[in-house]
């Protein structure tokens, strides 16, 4: 039942449960209430029915239908008023019958055998309750909507119910019927004996409930609402596009989330990534929901159960930019209604894959997959939005350069020396007194950040470990100028608009860069460019990055400050 675009539940007892055992999501939940059919049920107004003795109560024989507290409370009433009536509606099953007689014993036992009736299973309701005095429904467990209560209301006839599941959705206490404790004799004894006391009381009771049943319960709103579910299946897509890591292949892919959801229709859109990166998602306008995994996501048992949770969500199309054999197994055991991505590694699971161009741009790339769906990007450039200042970091000011002074861990040979980052600062205090530097960096960068402000007698700000994904794009758009080497943050100025100069060594820029006009890289043609290395195999080490001078990166500063950023 569960794997439908969307479940249809009568109640949010029956919603409750199909999330809590049958693992649906909230967002493919749909209440939708039963009805009455208004020209079957016709309504009475109580005055007719004070002459009534009879009180009726509808639903199979059965021990979670609370009927020994019905008939415990009814001796009590018919000391009152010992002509009325108990009409008991329902039949019992085999496997019942030992609880049905039991009810027969309580009714000998009480001696109730003309005040209580069990009439089995009758097919024409609104004949019981066209002649009921009231309904009185015991049940002791969550009902999954309790329609004989909205029977009842478009009837006209008072209504006592216990306040358990469906019944308390239905009923407003005191206003269009009364609610009381499950199995409990005396609160059904004192419910009866209050409508049978207070007719004027019973009859704004029945008023309220009947226009309750007309403005919520009809066939014809059920219909509607139901219509409506239903042209939303047909026309809203559900996306997810897989990207777990790395942090700027993430930032990169800001541009297809854009796109997608922008021509994509009535579409929901996921995306699969990291834990660690959803701070830097928050707030995107383009994302309806961000899914996340762990680390250690690659072992079987976290793809079997990740790939479970997401069949759940009954995704329509799934589109890969992960492209590992992981990202395309998980696409696979997801089971949507197509997957797009490249015929790399495990690529044959996906049902529609292309061939990889290793000379693509980034945003080319992911075009290249996104046509499946029909969806092209209208500009090329790399985006982000306005997101709220999240940052602590009080900076000064002006003119501010930053330098990105650390790579990941992993990649050792995208550093550029220190000794050319205690240069170009140096160079940046002597002939740009009116600019202060700041350097920003991981954890792991801590240590070098400190040695290169004690080295410059604190003539810098260090922001190294000090920055957190959540307040990163606040601390960049800060920035006059920014340095880096190929990392997270190149992307990351770029969407930003920041005037970045970008640092290349071990891999290719036109394979790892958006062509912007306020991006400016520098890069060595040697022998052993673009290995793709993350150590230096060369006896001296980083000799791509090293041969990336201060001197031409300060030169390129002072151009870029003669000039305008443009946007």
């Amino acid at each position: 039942m569960g794997w439908g675009k969307f479940v249809i539940c009568p109640s949010r007892v029956v919603a409750r449960h199909m999330k809590e055992n049958f693992g649906v999501p909230e967002e493919k939940i749909v209440i939708i209430s039963r009805w009455v059919d208004l020209n079957k049920f016709k309504f009475s107004d109580y005055s007719q029915r004070q002459r009534s003795n009879t009180i009726v109560s509808v639903g199979r024989i059965s021990p979670s239908k609370g009927y020994q507290y019905l008939i415990e409370g009814f001796k009590k009433v018919v000391r009152v008023n010992p002509f009325l009536k108990l009409q008991i509606i329902g039949s019992a099953d085999k496997s019942k019958l030992k609880y049905y007689n039991y009810l027969k014993s309580l009714v000998n036992r009480f001696s109730l055998n003309h005040n209580v009736q069990f009439l089995g299973f009758w097919p024409d309701i609104e004949n019981i309750l066209k002649n009921a005095r009231m309904l009185v429904a015991p049940s002791v467990i969550e009902e999954s909507f309790g329609r004989v209560v909205i029977e009842a209301f478009g009837s006209g006839v008072p209504v006592i119910a216990t306040k358990v599941g469906g019944f308390a959705e239905i009923i407003e206490h005191g206003k269009d019927g009364l609610l009381i404790e499950a199995a409990s004799s005396s609160a059904i004894a004192d419910a009866i004996i209050k409508i049978l006391n207070e007719p004027a009381y019973a009859k704004s009771l029945v008023q309220n409930a009947y226009e309750k049943a007309v403005t919520r319960y009809t066939m014809q709103k059920c219909l509607i609402e139901t219509e409506k579910v239903y042209r939303e299946t047909l026309t809203l897509k559900r996306i997810l596009v897989i990207k777990i890591s790395s942090l700027g292949d993430l930032i990169l892919s800001l541009p297809s989330l854009k796109a997608l959801k922008e021509d994509s229709g009535n579409s929901q859109l996921s995306i699969l990534t990291l834990k660690k990166y959803c701070p830097l998602l928050y707030g995107c306008p383009y994302l309806d929901e961000i899914i996340t995994v762990d680390g250690n996501y690659k072992s079987i048992k976290n793809i079997l159960n990740l790939s479970k949770d997401l069949r759940r969500k009954s995704f329509d199309y799934i589109i890969d930019f992960q492209n590992s054999r992981t990202s395309h197994l998980i696409s696979c055991l997801s089971l949507p209604k197509e997957s797009f991505g490249y015929r790399l590694r495990w690529g044959r699971l996906l049902t529609k894959s292309i061939k990889y161009n290793r000379n693509d741009s980034p945003l080319v790339s992911q075009e290249r997959i996104l046509q499946f769906l029909g969806v092209k990007f209208k500009e090329k450039k790399l985006i982000f939005w306005d997101k709220p200042d999240e940052s602590k970091i009080t900076l000064p000011d002006g003119n501010l350069i930053g330098i990105n002074i650390s790579a990941s861990l992993r990649w050792e040979s995208k550093r550029w020396p220190a000794k050319h980052i205690v240069n170009l600062i140096e160079l940046i205090n002597k002939n740009l007194p009116s600019y202060k530097v700041v350097l920003i960096g991981d954890n792991a960068a801590k240590r070098l950040a400190q040695m290169i402000e004690n080295s410059l007698n604190g003539h810098l700000i260090n922001l190294c470990s000090k920055t957190t994904l959540a307040n990163l794009a606040s601390v960049i758009k800060k920035l006059s100028i920014f340095i880096t080497p190929d990392t997270a943050t190149l992307h990351l100025a770029s969407c930003l608009n920041i005037p970045t100069i970008a640092l290349f060594g071990p891999t290719d820029p036109k394979r790892h860069t958006v062509e912007s006009k306020n991006l400016y890289i520098f890069c060595k043609n040697l022998e052993c460019s673009f290995c793709y290395k993350p150590q230096c195999k060369l006896k001296e080490s980083n000799v791509c990055m090293q041969k990336i001078t201060p001197q031409e990166v300060f030169t390129k500063i002072k151009e870029i400050i003669k000039k305008p950023c443009e946007y």
